[in-house]
């Protein structure tokens, strides 16, 4: 008897750590796979962000946010919330367990949108405002739901990769990865913010469409250009939208404790 307990509780902590492993969302040659962003990555994310995004993003490198405390302050503590949403993808070093990218993304509902928040976000910081005000001009003259024909889509908020793992196609692999992601929880739609060439560039490749652009050059504030170290070749800002085939909403939406419902992996071919 004392032995089946013992098997018995083995079995239930096998099962328990089961469920609260990170699903896999696929793989790629060079050794990274895509997971879950779990709530123990967070901190590591955080970090991440401080050191290979806000000093490199095009918006926020022209206004140094980086070198802002209060800016950069305010931008990890949206980063969090975003995270929270349990909707974002980790890129990790297979075998060391080190996380070498994340995309940060979080649904977005239009009843919920239009019952609780304001497409202009309350934010203090100045820097980090202006960056905010860009991106709301930005997706400002674009309706989602009504062009796209959805009540609810995945916005990506962050796209982001250490230094030395880029170049590699692994950032066209994440967003490959967040569309299965988006398939097994029935979002039909994947869009947000690319503000480079290149970003624009893989978006286009897996089969975003431009719904909005605004040029570096023409976003002024007080006759002088906002964003003035955008880069070689980095021309806008654009908003971008991938309607998924094949995906469709369920009929009746009913309401969920988690934004990620009860999603499973689909299995890698």
């Amino acid at each position: 008897m004392a032995l089946s307990a013992e098997a018995e509780v083995a079995k239930m902590k096998e099962l328990e750590a089961r469920i609260k492993a990170p699903s896999i969302w696929g793989r790629v040659l060079c050794g990274i796979r895509f997971e879950d962003l779990q709530d123990r990555r967070y901190d590591d994310a955080v970090r991440m962000l401080k050191k290979h995004y806000l000093p490199e993003e095009i918006t926020y490198r022209s206004l140094k946010i980086a070198e802002d405390k209060e800016g950069t302050e305010e931008f990890v503590h949206n980063a969090r919330i975003w995270m929270k949403d349990k909707m974002s993808i980790a890129a990790v070093k297979e075998g060391e367990d080190q996380l070498v990218g994340v995309l940060i993304m979080r649904i977005q509902e239009k009843n919920a949108f239009s019952r609780t928040f304001s497409r202009v976000k309350i934010t203090h910081n100045p820097l980090y405002t202006s960056v905010m005000k860009f991106y709301n001009e930005v997706e400002k003259p674009v309706d989602v739901y009504e062009k796209l024909g959805v009540r609810k889509y995945i916005k990506v908020y962050v796209i982001a990769l250490k230094k030395r793992y880029r170049h590699r196609g692994i950032a066209k692999d994440m967003l490959k990865a967040a569309i299965l992601l988006a398939k097994s929880a029935f979002v039909p739609v994947i869009a947000g913010i690319f503000t480079t060439a290149r970003s624009q560039q893989i978006a286009e490749e897996i089969g975003f469409e431009k719904l909005n652009e605004i040029y570096y050059i023409r976003y002024l504030k007080d006759g002088e250009v906002v964003f003035s170290d955008a880069g070689l070749g980095n021309y806008g800002a654009a908003m971008m939208a991938y309607r998924i085939p094949g995906v469709e909403e369920p009929e009746e939406l009913r309401a969920n404790t988690s934004s990620r419902f009860n999603v499973q992996p689909l299995e890698e071919s």
